[in-house]
């Protein structure tokens, strides 16, 4: 087994997109394109392939039908001006936004972690791309909401600047943070993820997907 069963299931699994018909993507191909877009954009280094599918994971509980049931893998609190909405009666943080389809709630999502919260590739790149010490400083980045060697501010999809390199000026994704992850994406016995420490540098091309406009 490549990994725990549960996270095998997720990683190797596939949610639907419904136009005139409906298209299964695979959960990995979709974080290969959240890590390309970190590939093209502006900002200082890009996101490993892995710790997409570690922070999906986390969030969606490794449940793909969490997944398909809102198109919201990173539990975000506002569609950043994509297309959905809030659920009628939800009102967890993180749970009660659902995007219309799957295309949009993914490239919110990608949008959201590159341009809102750019210590976390920098952290990767400062820390060493392919690495265990980049991957456990990226992780590190994305719990604490901040990485000291960060030198981008951000103010994106949000009504406040952050210049997410100290704990003062951190920008949380989630309050609990993220204990556990480089350990879940760095474990041995979970080589379906790590064997994704690495950047998409080309371009997965996925089914009506658009490069984003940073």
């Amino acid at each position: 087994m490549p990994c725990a069963s549960n996270i095998n299931a997720f990683v190797t699994g596939t949610v639907p997109y419904t136009d005139t018909f409906t298209h299964n993507f695979a959960v990995l191909d979709l974080a290969k394109w959240v890590s390309y877009q970190s590939y093209l954009s502006p900002y200082y280094g890009a996101l490993p392939i892995s710790i997409v599918l570690g922070q999906w994971g986390f969030e969606m509980g490794w449940s793909l039908t969490e997944f398909a049931a809102r198109n919201n893998p990173g539990n975000m609190d506002s569609t950043c001006g994509y297309s959905g909405s809030i659920i009628p009666g939800v009102s967890t943080p993180g749970k009660r936004y659902k995007f219309d389809n799957l295309i949009e709630g993914v490239t919110a999502y990608a949008h959201l972690l590159i341009a809102g919260y750019p210590c976390v590739q920098s952290a990767y790149s400062h820390g060493g791309i392919a690495t265990a010490a980049g991957l456990t400083k990226a992780c590190n980045a994305l719990s604490a909401g901040y990485d000291a060697d960060n030198t981008t501010s951000s103010s994106y999809c949000a009504n406040s600047t952050y210049a997410e390199n100290s704990p003062s000026t951190k920008r949380i994704w989630a309050t609990a943070g993220y204990s556990g992850l480089y350990t879940t994406i760095n474990g041995t016995n979970n080589t379906c993820i790590n064997g994704y420490n690495y950047i998409q540098s080309s371009d997965p091309g996925l089914y009506k997907f658009t490069n984003i406009s940073f």
